[in-house]
């Protein structure tokens, strides 16, 4: 007698998995099969650089959206974000965003958006330079964006918050067989006051994540900025190749002790 029990077909699930690889091209498929390391990504060689100097405002779009004066006053103190939360940035190797409706905020609560505020200082942003080589060490993703931001704006003379705080790509250089992507995140919990009640100033912490994925390997990472409504500005976590990463943790480590609370 066998020790195996026949199963009738009608019992019998089949389960088929698609493989990570799917969304390759099968030219992509048989070049890394061919040579490996020409599509493993060195994560180690990843690095962002600050290539500055800011840009003139003159480059950089005027913040949209928002409406008119509320009925309710704003809580001065106490802050928001009524702009974007999550946002693309770029979709595989393309920019995709569009910095004059998508961008986050740090206002009053009950502000129905950036034209409440007045006295808003001139828009400005930071260039950066992202590379990452693979296991040849040949560069294959150089990526040059900018931080923009608005700062500065205070109802009727009380307070400094944020608007218009996005992300724009200047340039996107991918090898082939790599696919690139990156998006925004600033979440409610990264809205806080750095200021006091009396003078109240807009804290917030800006996540830039990407994606970089090939047939062999798929890697991900980030870059922290903290933005203030006064226009303190700081990388705080992140591949930079900046020798003040950690007293710029530092500052910001210390203005946080001195949120009350996040929104």
């Amino acid at each position: 007698m066998s020790m195996f029990r026949r199963i009738p077909a009608s019992l019998l699930i089949i389960t088929i998995t698609v493989p990570a690889w799917s969304q390759f091209h099968p030219d992509e498929l048989k070049a890394a099969q061919k040579d490996p390391k020409m599509y493993t990504l060195d994560e180690s060689s990843i690095r962002i650089s600050k290539v500055g100097p800011t840009v003139s405002p003159s480059d950089i779009p005027s913040p949209g959206g928002g409406g008119g004066v509320g009925d309710a006053l704003p809580v001065l103190d106490q802050m928001i974000n009524i702009g974007q939360k999550v946002w693309k940035i770029i979709a595989d190797n393309k920019p995709v965003v569009d910095v004059k409706t998508q961008y986050a905020t740090a206002l009053p609560k009950g502000s129905t958006g950036w034209q409440d505020i007045g006295g808003w200082h001139p828009p400005v942003g930071t260039i950066y330079e992202l590379s990452a080589k693979n296991a040849y060490g040949m560069q294959m993703i150089h990526l040059r964006y900018q931080v923009l931001r608005t700062y500065g704006g205070s109802y009727q003379g009380k307070g400094r918050y944020l608007t218009a705080v996005t992300v724009e790509p200047l340039l996107v250089e991918v090898g082939w067989g790599y696919h690139f992507s990156m998006d925004a995140a600033v979440p409610d919990t990264s809205i806080v006051n750095v200021g006091t009640s009396a003078d109240p100033v807009a804290g917030m912490m800006a996540t830039l994540n990407w994606r970089i994925s090939t047939v062999i390997k798929d890697s991900s990472g980030q870059g922290l900025y903290f933005l203030q409504g006064d226009g303190a500005y700081k990388e705080v976590g992140g591949p930079f190749g900046s020798e003040s990463l950690n007293k710029a943790k530092s500052a910001v480590a210390a203005a946080a002790e001195k949120a009350p609370a996040f929104n």
